[in-house]
């Protein structure tokens, strides 16, 4: 498979502010890479430096196999985080001047733009001006504009920064609907939601590089569970519990019920409370990406969390944790930690 991007050795400074620091980097042909970093990790310098935009301190670029970034543009699609077009054009007047410019031929602009305008769902607004669309259409048109001399490579920068809830799933939608249509993508976000939904690998940079790359699909598991730490859980009493129902599995010291419900969570507890089991923590499940991420960002192993199956974290409280939410769970959680408030240290954590 041909690397449309290949980055190596990319440092880049501003003053004595070293932001990128020998980044190595390539992506496939048709592949959805997402970069993904903390606001302030270089992420959107990078892209800039890969349209040619600014100019590296130290490194070398590849854009198709060429080092002339500035004659590959053409063949580049750009989103920018921050949209900026002449307010006083409609989407369709601003498209046809962006096709003249790049020698389109008209009839073929003008199907093309009625492709993009539908795509991106702006048929209905394709004669209003700019300056009247919200923040979630711009992000949309900025998608047209991109697509529109079908470019090969699309660079996407924060793509749903600033939506709200609605406005971000449309995006992502839309997104999806133009991975679909074969273009290679590299989109920098620090959002993960949007990494586990549309990308097929993901590098995290952190600390001026390319700390960390894993395939999404490897670490992708459902969420939307919930975690029970406990004391330890002898066999006999994993049994007991893994009958509850297929969505509770058992580890030594957790129980996980995913998909999470109501009924489950109460007869796990109750069970816990009939075996005299401590309750360390109750806590929503968390994605393994996004366990990868954190861990990478705070320069923490990971090793344990790329294996199939990763044991849960052990968690232990002390005087200073914040009380468990109890807002699901009571009155049977408020039993349970009087329970364990009353039973003396020997008493705790024993089996049945």
């Amino acid at each position: 498979m041909t690397d449309i991007i290949v980055v190596e050795g990319l440092s880049k400074s501003y003053g004595h502010v070293s932001v990128l620091r020998g980044v190595n980097l390539r992506v496939s042909t048709g592949e959805v890479y997402g970069l993904l970093g903390p606001n302030g990790a270089g992420k959107s310098t990078l892209l800039h430096l890969l349209l040619g935009f600014l100019y590296p301190d130290s490194g070398r670029i590849r854009i198709f196999g060429s080092a002339d970034l500035e004659a590959q543009r053409r063949m580049i699609g750009y989103v920018p985080e921050r949209q900026r077009y002449h307010n006083h054009c409609t989407p369709r007047e601003y498209l046809t001047f962006l096709g003249r410019c790049d020698g389109m031929e008209i009839a073929h602009l003008r199907q093309r733009i009625d492709e993009l305008l539908e795509l991106t769902g702006l048929s209905t607004v394709a004669n209003r001006y700019l300056r009247t669309f919200s923040k979630g259409m711009l992000q949309r048109f900025g998608i047209a504009q991109a697509l529109l001399n079908d470019p090969d490579l699309l660079l996407i920068d924060e793509p749903t920064s600033g939506l709200d809830l609605d406005g971000q799933q449309e995006l992502l939608t839309l997104l999806n609907n133009v991975r679909q249509r074969g273009h290679t993508v590299l989109i920098c976000t620090h959002r993960l939601a949007e990494v586990e939904y549309l990308c097929d690998r993901v590098g995290i940079l952190a600390h001026g590089n390319i700390a960390l790359e894993v395939n999404v699909a490897d670490v992708q598991q459902k969420i939307g569970g919930m975690i029970v730490q406990t004391g330890p859980l002898d066999l006999p009493l994993r049994q007991r519990l893994e009958m509850i129902g297929s969505e509770v599995q058992c580890e030594e010291q957790a129980v996980i019920i995913s998909p999470h419900n109501p009924e489950s969570q109460a007869r796990v507890l109750q069970t816990l409370l009939e075996a005299n089991v401590t309750i360390r923590a109750l806590e929503p499940q968390v994605s393994r990406l996004a366990q990868i991420y954190t861990r990478t960002v705070r320069g923490e192993p990971v090793d344990n969390l790329l294996v199939e199956n990763p044991p849960l974290p052990r968690v232990v409280l002390r005087e200073t944790t914040p009380p468990l939410p109890t807002d699901e769970i009571d009155p049977l959680l408020k039993r349970l930690l009087r329970q364990n408030r009353n039973r003396s240290p020997d008493q705790k954590d024993s089996k049945q």
